[in-house]
């Protein structure tokens, strides 16, 4: 068996235990400072499509996958780390930065000892059919618990930015 530290995966920073959110979570075994590189997300890379065509299959379940990019995730229950056990919040308290392809896990802010540390999944549709917010809440149930909680781990779609011309002509000009 390898020596973690060696590796760099174990900084010394957290542990997996029981979670309120979800199953296993990952928690700080003490203070994490802002701006820190916790973890590594490890596990194999395999292309979307594949991972995808082997779930509808039933060979595979996608609990433990992070998206990379366009083409290409990682399956965190192959050959992953502690990280596949981060839980999802919609308020988190890290972030995941993707340098030169590899995906680590920073601290957002300053994390106390003992709390659980959390990332937006932000989960994205595969298809261009676009689902409901019900049918989100239901297929992909959040339990954060957080004051801004959405009630999904599906990424709330991004508004469309008027232009200043369109915002204007929307506007009733004040009676009087």
């Amino acid at each position: 068996m390898s020596n973690p530290k060696a590796s760099g995966q174990d900084r010394d920073f957290i542990r997996v235990q029981a979670s309120d959110i979800h199953g296993a979570g990952v928690f700080a075994k003490r203070a994490i400072p802002k701006g820190t590189r916790v973890i590594e997300y490890a596990g194999r890379r395999l292309a979307k499509a594949d991972l995808l065509a082997a779930a509808g299959r039933g060979e595979r379940k996608l609990t433990y996958v992070l998206n990379l990019d366009e083409e290409r995730a990682i399956d965190g229950a192959e050959g992953g780390n502690d990280a596949r056990f981060v839980n999802h919040s919609c308020e988190p308290n890290c972030e995941v930065y993707i340098f030169d392809g590899t995906p680590y896990l920073y601290a957002m802010q300053d994390i106390p000892a003992e709390a659980e540390l959390t990332f937006d999944y932000q989960l994205q549709s595969v298809s261009s059919v676009r689902i409901s917010r019900a049918l989100c809440r239901e297929l992909f149930p959040c339990h954060c618990g957080a004051p801004t909680c959405r009630g999904t781990l599906v990424a709330t779609p991004k508004k469309r930015v008027r232009s200043a011309r369109q915002s204007q002509a929307k506007v009733s000009p004040p009676q009087g």
